[in-house]
C-alpha cells in the first residue's frame, strides 16, 4: 500500500529526470504519463534506453493513442505514402515530427520499436529537427500500428508541415559558411605560420606564401565576413547597433590595413590569418547560438498541437477533413471527442459538456443545451463526436486572430539584447576604439615617424581591438544557459528575453492551469488504495477515455500507483451527460459520477459530495477533488516575494471564492487578487504599471491580449502551438519552479556578461596600449587575441 508523504522532498524521476514532490513514499516518476512508459520500456526488453539516457532529462511523457483527428490525418498521409510510390516495387516512405526526439537513447529505442514491426525497413531520425522518415513494404508494414507505439512510449507523432520541414534554415546555411570559411582560415594560417617561427624562405617563395594566404583571407571575408556585413547595413539603415557592426569594422580594416601592406611590402601591417580566423569565429559563435535557440523551438513544435483543419459534414452524409481557413458559415461540422470548436457554432442533436477553460478560465464543463451558441475554442467534453452549425467563417475569428498571429520568434542577432542602440556600452566602445585609432595614427604623424607607421597603428588599433572574445563568449553563456534551463524543463523562445527581464519588478499569474495544475488532485487517497483489484480495473476502464476533469483526475492517480492493467480489455463507455459514465464487466455493472446517479438513486446517497463509483448500485467508494496548488508554487512565490517583486493573479474565472481560496493558499492578499476577468481587462490591468515591468504567465486563449501587454511572458506547456508561440518561455512538469530558476538565470547571466565586458575592457586596455607604443605586430596579435577569448570564455563557462 503506497503511504502518503507529510514530509516535502524533491525526487529525480525515474523515468524523465525531471525533480519532482512526490506525494506518497511509493512514488518515483513525476506524472502518471512517466510511469506507463517507464513499465513498457521495462517489460518491452528496453531497459538499455536508460543507459544510453544516463543523466540527460527528458520532457515528461504523455501516454496515450493519438487523438481520433490526427489519427485520421496520419492515416490519409500514409494512405497517400503509399499510393505515390515512383513503382509499385518502391518502398513508401513519411516523414513525421516526433515529440520528445532529444538525444541518442531516444533514437535507439525508436530503431528498436520500429524493427519489431514486419515490413519495416529503415528508419531516421534527426534529433536536431525533430523529424523522423521511414520507410517501409506496403501490405506488409502496419505504419498506423508504429505510430500508436510512438505515442504510446511518449513519442508524439504528427505531420511535418511547410514550417517544420523547412528545417532550422539559418543555422544550416551558416553551417555551410562556418565549414568553407575555417577551411580558408586554416589555409590562410599554413601560409603564414613559417613567417611566424621565422623559417628562412626565398623572397620568391614567401611572396607567394603571401599572395596564398591573401587568396584564401579574401574568400574567407567573402563567405564568412558577408554574413555580417548584410547585418550590419541593415542595422545601419534602421540606426540601430548591435555586436555585427564592429565585428564588420574589424573585419574591413584588417582586411584593408593588410592589402596596403601587401602592396607597399609592409610585413607589420599583414593580418591576412587574423581575417580569415576571426571570420571563422565569430561565425562559430553565431551557429552556436542560432542552433541551441533553433533546437529548442523545434523539440517545442513536435510536442504542440498544430490548430489547422477541421471536419466538414456535407448534405450526404459525406466527411471531409478540411483546413480551418476554408470554414464558412453555415458548414456543418463535427467536433471529435476532446476536439477544440474552430468558430462561434451552433450545438446540434444532444446536449453536451465543453471546456471552456482556455477561453476564461473556467476549470468545470460546462453544459450546452441543443440549439445553444458555443464559443470558438471551446473543447468537447464529451466522449464522443458531436455536430455544430457555423456561425461564421474562420476569417476574422477568434482563433483566427489568435492563430495568425506572428509567433515566430524576431530574427534576433546575439549581441543585439545586450547592446542594442539604446545600451551605452556599445556606442561608447565604437566612439573610443575609432577615435583612438585616428588620434594614435595623428600622434604618429605628427612624430615625424611618417604614414606607413602610423597606418600600421591605425589598423593594429582597429584590429585588436575587436569584439573576439565577446563573439564567443556570450554565445557560449547562452547556449550553458539554456542547456541548464532545459535540464530542468524550461525552454528559451526568444532571445531578447533576457533583457527584459532586467526590468521586471511585477510577476502577474492566471489561477487555472498556471498557478494550480492542469489535473485535479485525488484529495482522499486512501479511498484509492483501498479499492479491490476488480474495482480498481473498473475505474481505469470508467476513467481511460474520460475527458471530465474528474475522470482525468482519478485516472491520473490511479496510474500513478498501479500502473496500467496488465492485460486489454474490450468494453464498451456509456455517458450519461451531467451524471456520469457506466460500463458493464463481467456482467457487473459498474458507475462513475454522481453519487444519486451511481447508486441508481437511493435516496441514502444522494446527498453525498463528491464522485462515487458503485457496482450494481451499491456503492464502492466516494472521491473527493480540489484545485491543487503546483508543487513548490507556494515556496517560490514567499521567495519571490521577498526579492521585491509585486506579485497579482489575474483570473477569468468566475468563481471568486474559488480564485481567493487558491490565493490564501499561495499567501496573497486579496487586493493583489482579481477575478471574472475578461481577456481586455487582463491587459488593462497589466497596462496599468509601467511599460515593460510585467512578467505575465498564463496558458488560454483568454490571455492572449494580457501577453502583447506585458514586458515578458511565459507559458506552461499546453501542447497548443497558438499559445505556447505567443510566450517569451514554455515549462514543462507539475512544479511551479520556472520563474525562479529563470530569474536567477537573468541574474546570474547580467553578472557574468558584465564581468566578461569587463575583462574585455582590460584587454582592450593592453593590446591598444601596445597598438599605440608601436610594439603591436601580427605574431603578437595572434597570441594576444586567442588569450582573451580563452579567458573570456572560461568566465562563461561559469554560468
Amino acid at each position: 500500500m503506497a503511504t502518503t508523504l507529510q514530509v516535502e522532498e524533491k525526487r529525480r524521476c525515474d523515468h524523465c529526470g525531471n525533480s519532482f514532490q512526490p506525494r506518497f513514499e511509493e512514488e518515483h516518476f513525476c506524472c502518471s504519463g512517466c510511469r506507463v512508459v517507464h513499465d513498457l520500456i521495462q517489460s518491452g526488453g528496453f531497459a538499455s534506453f536508460y543507459e544510453l539516457l544516463g543523466r540527460r532529462t527528458l520532457q515528461p511523457a504523455e501516454n496515450g493513442d493519438p487523438a481520433s483527428d490526427q489519427l485520421e490525418e496520419l492515416q490519409e498521409a500514409v494512405t497517400d505514402a503509399e499510393e505515390n510510390r515512383a513503382s509499385n516495387s518502391s518502398p513508401a516512405h513519411l516523414k513525421l515530427r516526433i515529440g520528445n526526439l532529444s538525444c541518442t537513447a531516444c533514437v535507439w529505442l525508436i530503431d528498436h520499436l520500429f524493427r519489431q514491426h514486419e515490413g519495416a525497413l529503415k528508419v531516421t531520425s534527426d534529433t536536431a529537427r525533430s523529424v523522423l522518415t521511414m520507410w517501409w513494404n506496403p501490405g506488409e508494414f502496419d505504419a498506423l500500428a508504429f505510430i500508436s507505439d510512438l505515442h504510446r512510449y511518449g513519442y508524439p507523432a504528427s505531420l511535418v508541415n511547410e514550417l517544420d520541414d523547412g528545417g532550422p534554415a539559418e543555422s544550416q546555411a551558416l553551417l555551410t559558411r562556418l565549414g568553407v570559411t575555417g577551411g580558408l582560415a586554416m589555409n590562410t594560417m599554413a601560409f603564414t605560420l613559417p613567417s611566424y617561427l621565422g623559417m628562412e624562405t626565398s623572397d620568391d617563395l614567401a611572396r607567394l606564401f603571401t599572395l596564398v594566404a591573401f587568396a584564401s583571407a579574401s574568400l574567407a571575408l567573402a563567405v564568412g565576413g558577408s554574413y555580417f556585413f548584410q547585418r550590419a547595413i541593415t542595422a545601419w539603415k534602421a540606426k540601430s547597433l548591435h555586436m555585427d557592426v564592429p565585428i564588420s569594422l574589424g573585419l574591413i580594416a584588417a582586411y584593408l590595413g593588410s592589402l596596403a601592406g601587401l602592396l607597399f611590402q609592409i610585413e607589420e601591417m599583414l593580418y591576412f590569418d587574423f581575417v580569415a580566423t576571426f571570420a571563422f569565429l565569430m561565425l562559430g559563435g553565431r551557429w552556436l547560438h542560432l542552433r541551441l535557440l533553433e533546437r529548442n523551438r523545434r523539440q517545442l513544435w513536435a510536442r504542440e498541437r498544430d490548430l489547422s483543419a477541421t471536419f466538414r459534414l456535407s448534405a450526404d452524409g459525406n466527411r471531409e477533413r478540411i483546413p480551418l481557413r476554408k470554414v464558412e458559415a453555415g458548414d456543418c461540422l463535427e467536433i471529435p471527442a476532446g476536439g477544440m470548436v474552430p468558430v462561434e457554432s451552433q450545438l446540434e442533436d444532444i446536449g453536451a459538456r465543453f471546456h471552456l477553460d482556455w477561453i476564461n478560465g473556467e476549470p468545470e464543463p460546462v453544459p450546452f443545451a441543443p440549439g445553444q451558441i458555443v464559443p470558438a475554442g471551446a473543447r468537447n467534453g464529451s466522449g464522443s463526436a458531436l455536430k455544430a452549425i457555423a456561425r461564421e467563417g474562420f476569417a476574422g475569428s477568434f482563433l483566427e486572430q489568435l492563430i495568425g498571429k506572428d509567433s515566430a520568434p524576431s530574427d534576433e542577432i546575439p549581441g543585439d539584447s545586450e547592446s542594442s542602440s539604446g545600451h551605452p556600452v556599445l556606442r561608447y566602445y565604437l566612439i573610443t576604439v575609432i577615435t583612438v585609432a585616428i588620434a594614435g595614427a595623428a600622434w604618429w604623424i605628427g612624430s615625424g615617424k611618417g604614414i606607413a607607421h602610423s597606418l600600421q597603428v591605425f589598423v593594429s588599433v582597429l584590429v585588436v581591438s575587436c569584439p573576439c572574445a565577446l563573439g564567443l563568449a556570450l554565445p557560449l553563456l547562452d547556449e550553458m544557459l539554456l542547456s541548464k534551463l532545459k535540464q530542468q524543463g524550461i525552454f528559451i523562445r526568444r532571445h531578447s528575453l533576457w533583457p527584459r527581464l532586467k526590468y521586471i519588478t511585477t510577476l502577474a499569474f492566471d489561477k487555472t492551469g498556471t498557478l494550480t495544475e492542469p489535473v485535479k488532485r485525488l484529495r482522499n487517497a486512501e479511498s484509492l488504495e483501498a479499492l479491490s483489484g476488480e474495482a480498481r480495473t473498473a475505474l481505469r476502464i470508467l476513467t481511460l477515455t474520460n475527458h471530465h476533469p474528474v475522470g482525468k483526475a482519478l485516472h491520473e492517480a490511479a496510474t500513478a500507483r498501479f500502473g496500467l492493467p496488465t492485460k486489454e480489455l474490450e468494453f464498451t463507455i456509456t455517458e450519461t451527460p451531467g451524471s456520469g459514465v457506466s460500463a458493464e464487466l463481467d456482467e457487473k455493472i459498474w458507475r462513475l459520477g454522481r453519487s444519486d446517479w451511481a447508486c441508481g438513486g437511493n435516496s441514502e446517497r444522494g446527498s453525498v459530495e463528491g464522485t462515487t463509483l458503485s457496482c450494481d448500485g451499491e456503492a464502492v467508494a466516494t472521491f473527493h477533488l480540489d484545485e491543487s496548488i503546483r508543487d513548490g508554487a507556494v515556496e517560490q512565490l514567499r521567495s519571490l516575494r521577498s526579492l521585491g517583486y509585486e506579485l497579482s493573479i489575474l483570473s477569468g474565472d468566475p468563481d471568486r471564492g474559488r480564485v481567493l481560496e487558491t490565493a490564501e493558499k499561495l499567501g496573497l492578499k486579496e487586493g493583489a487578487v482579481y477575478s471574472n476577468l475578461s481577456p481586455e481587462e487582463k491587459a488593462n490591468l497589466i497596462q496599468e504599471h509601467p511599460a515593460g515591468t510585467t512578467l505575465f504567465v498564463g496558458d488560454g486563449g483568454n490571455d492572449s491580449l494580457a501577453f502583447q501587454a506585458a514586458g515578458a511572458t511565459g507559458s506552461p506547456a499546453t501542447g497548443i502551438r497558438a499559445i505556447e508561440g505567443q510566450a517569451d518561455f514554455v515549462f514543462t512538469g507539475r512544479g511551479f519552479h520556472a520563474i525562479g530558476l529563470l530569474l536567477e538565470g537573468a541574474r546570474r547571466r547580467s553578472t557574468l556578461v558584465k564581468t566578461i565586458f569587463a575583462t574585455a575592457i582590460l584587454y582592450n586596455v593592453i593590446a591598444v596600449g601596445l597598438c599605440l607604443t608601436g610594439l603591436m605586430n601580427p605574431l603578437l596579435a595572434a597570441v594576444l587575441m586567442p588569450i582573451s577569448s580563452i579567458v573570456t570564455t572560461a568566465i562563461a563557462a561559469r554560468v
